[in-house]
């Protein structure tokens, strides 16, 4: 009536975007200096040294109740610290505590943004709508597990073999920073759609001109590309065994096609690998202790005599992840930011 700014409810997103994310540790705890408002600081000091974050913030999805995609590396990731120790990232710890930190920043962020809570039901329905879902992405998975792979084989034999932990640090985002830059120079990605492979560009590159005082100045723009990813949903039936992933046997189930943005994915974990380098630089930040995973098992220790010797399986990733506890990370929510409330989101 007024012309004012029309209320928004939700956060705008795309049904075409399949809206991929997965989860990366990082090494630095949470900068708290970035929050300004006391529900936010209350909330970020919660999961300040939650070293699991989500890439992307997908918080639009969760406060919306809309699916996403969990890309999951394709095996278990193990990696041998020393000869006689193997150390293997525990999938649902793992998950549980990443999430916590995602739900937590979608409560941040809806707040800032649309100055909303995140309300239980919808959380719960943005889960139940992802948990099933798998997406399509052998050469992303591949990526992903390497970064994981990475931890396992600088900080963690680091912390195990008392070696120095911020030379490791120092090599973890060195190897994470080079995997994304060999994958944008290369500018390519791997397309399965159903029994078709196809590698596609992550980005196109146009010269612009721009008329700079009295002369014209060309630059070159690189504009991301929206790519094809196979979605399937195995809520009817559960999961496929193991050996139909492995062996790429998913014809026999349906699927629908999707898009999206994977140099996004490669440029924001780049990115932030330079900022951390940048940090180690500058040695003015503790680093997260490791010892936070081991305790919380979300790594891992076994001899190697053992791990020959126990089913590995029980650390596959490509599962409906029934055991995350989503409605522990809601009471936590609420009682960060009320600490005498019993009253759950």
């Amino acid at each position: 009536m007024f012309g004012g700014r029309k209320i928004q409810y939700k956060f705008r997103t795309y049904r075409s975007d399949a809206a991929p994310f997965f989860f990366f540790i990082d090494i630095f705890p949470l900068d708290l200096k970035i929050f300004d408002t006391p529900h936010a600081i209350a909330l970020a000091n919660h999961i300040k040294n939650n070293p699991v974050m989500p890439l992307p913030m997908r918080v639009d999805r969760v406060f919306n109740g809309e699916s996403s995609i969990l890309i999951r590396p394709n095996s278990p990731i193990t990696f041998p610290l020393n000869e006689s120790i193997l150390g293997i990232i525990n999938p649902v710890p793992f998950l549980q505590i990443g999430i916590e930190n995602l739900l937590f920043f979608a409560e941040i962020r809806s707040q800032q943004r649309l100055f909303r809570s995140l309300k239980k039901e919808k959380v719960k329905e943005w889960w139940e709508n992802t948990r099933y879902l798998y997406g399509n992405l052998h050469q992303v998975e591949e990526d992903f597990s390497a970064f994981l792979n990475a931890y396992l084989y600088t900080i963690i034999k680091a912390k195990i073999n008392e070696d120095d932990i911020t030379k490791a640090a120092i090599e973890y985002c060195e190897i994470i920073n080079n995997i994304c830059k060999e994958r944008m120079i290369t500018n390519k990605i791997l397309v399965e759609i159903k029994d078709t492979q196809e590698r596609v560009k992550l980005y196109r590159e146009k010269t612009a001109k721009r008329r700079k005082r009295l002369s014209v100045v060309e630059k070159v723009e690189y504009h991301p590309e929206l790519i094809d990813i196979e979605v399937f949903n195995f809520s009817d039936n559960g999961f496929p065994k193991q050996m139909d992933f492995k062996n790429s046997n998913l014809k026999n189930y349906g699927s629908i096609v999707a898009k999206y943005i994977p140099l996004l994915l490669y440029d924001d974990l780049q990115e932030c690998m330079l900022q951390n380098l940048a940090l180690l630089e500058k040695n003015e930040v503790a680093l997260l202790n490791p010892s936070l995973l081991l305790e919380n098992n979300v790594v891992l220790l076994l001899g190697s005599e053992k791990a020959e010797s126990s089913d590995l399986h029980k650390y596959f990733w490509l599962s409906d992840l029934n055991e995350v506890n989503i409605e522990g990370i809601l009471t936590s929510i609420t009682q960060s930011i009320n600490p005498k409330s019993d009253t759950r989101i």
